[in-house]
C-alpha cells in the first residue's frame, strides 16, 4: 500500500480534538506548564454527527483533506471509533495517539476502519508504557494493514536508552522520528541546551531522510524562516479545541485566531503569506514556500 500520509496533500488539517491525557509526561508542553486544567474547559464533546456536519462543510468547500487528530489523547475522545468512522467518509487521518488503549479497546476501535483512511503515529512514552505492550499493540496495527511510524521525545533524562529503543523499534522495521524536545530541564532551555555531541546524536537518530534536513535546521538548529512565504493558513492550519483556527502553531501563542470552525463562513487564506516568526516550533516549516528553499 502506497504512503499516501507521506504525500504533499493540497489540504492538512492540524486539530487538537480535545485537552484530556491519561500520561503526564515530565516533557509534555501543557504538563510542564500546568496548563492542562485550563485547557480542557474549552475543548468541545460533541457527538459523531455533530462533528460530522462541521466537516462535510469543510469537504465542500475544499474536498477531503488530511486531519492529523491530536489532543490530548485523541483516542480516549468520547466515542472515537464511531467519530472516525463517520469522518473517514470524507477526510484521512493520521492519528497520534500514545497506544494506551487496552489490546481489545484497540481491536475494537480499528473494526470499523481502514488503513485506506487512517495511518497511526504512535508516541512511544518510557514514563508510562512498557516497551513490551506497546509492541504488542503496535504488532495488531500491522496485522490490520497499518504501516506506523513510532515518534520519540528526546528528553535529556532519556537520551542513554534511546539507541536501544530505536534499534527495537528499526529492527520491526518500524520508522522511528525523534521529536526534538523544547522545554526547561535542569536549568537550561531546550533544544538550545542539546551539546553538539548530543545535537550529531539527534540527527543520526534521525531514520527518514525526507524530514531530517528540515527537522534539523528548524527544529534542532532553531534557523529562522523569518520573512519567507508559508502555506500555513493556506494549505495548513490549526486547530485547537474550542474549534478556534490559526494560521500555525506559533500564532496560538499570543495572536489572535484567523477564523473558527464552527463558522459557516470559514475559509483559508488565499495565497502564501511570509512568516513572522525567529523559531518554527511546530513542525510548520513543511509548509514553506519550495521555491526559496
Amino acid at each position: 500500500m502506497a504512503a499516501w500520509w507521506l504525500d504533499d496533500h493540497p489540504l492538512t488539517l492540524s486539530w487538537d480534538i480535545w485537552y484530556s491525557c491519561n500520561y503526564r509526561c515530565s516533557y509534555c508542553w501543557w504538563e510542564m506548564d500546568h496548563l492542562w486544567g485550563e485547557l480542557a474547559k474549552q475543548h468541545r464533546i460533541l457527538s459523531p454527527g455533530e462533528w460530522a456536519a462541521i466537516w462535510s462543510r469543510i469537504h465542500a468547500r475544499y474536498g477531503t483533506a488530511l486531519i492529523d487528530l491530536l489532543g490530548g489523547e485523541p483516542m480516549l475522545y468520547p466515542r472515537c471509533s464511531e467519530l472516525l468512522q463517520e469522518l473517514t467518509r470524507q477526510h484521512r487521518f493520521r492519528i497520534t495517539t500514545n497506544l494506551s488503549l487496552t489490546v481489545s479497546e484497540l481491536e475494537s476501535l480499528l473494526e470499523g476502519i481502514s488503513p485506506e483512511r487512517v495511518h497511526f503515529n504512535v508516541s512511544f512514552h518510557p514514563q508510562f508504557a512498557d516497551l513490551a505492550e506497546f509492541l504488542e499493540k503496535v504488532e495488531k496495527l500491522r496485522k490490520r494493514g497499518y504501516q506506523p511510524g513510532v515518534l520519540f521525545v528526546p528528553w535529556p533524562p532519556l537520551l542513554p536508552k534511546m539507541a536501544f529503543y530505536r534499534a527495537e523499534f528499526i529492527a520491526r522495521g518500524l520508522p522511528f522520528t525523534p521529536m526534538i524536545f523544547q522545554g526547561q530541564w535542569e536549568g537550561g532551555a531546550y533544544p538550545d541546551s542539546y551539546s553538539q555531541e548530543e545535537r550529531v546524536f539527534l540527527a543520526d537518530m534521525m531514520s527518514d531522510p525526507s524530514i531530517k534536513e528540515s527537522e534539523v535546521k528548524y527544529r534542532l538548529e532553531r534557523q529562522s524562516p523569518r520573512g519567507k512565504l508559508c502555506h500555513a493558513g493556506r494549505k495548513y492550519v490549526n486547530i485547537k479545541g474550542n474549534g478556534d483556527v490559526y494560521r500555525c502553531g506559533q500564532d496560538a501563542f499570543g495572536r489572535s485566531p484567523m477564523g473558527n470552525i464552527f463558522d459557516p463562513d470559514f475559509k483559508l487564506y488565499e495565497r502564501p503569506m511570509p512568516c513572522p516568526y525567529d523559531n518554527c516550533s511546530c513542525l510548520e516549516f513543511r509548509y514553506l514556500d519550495k521555491g526559496q528553499e
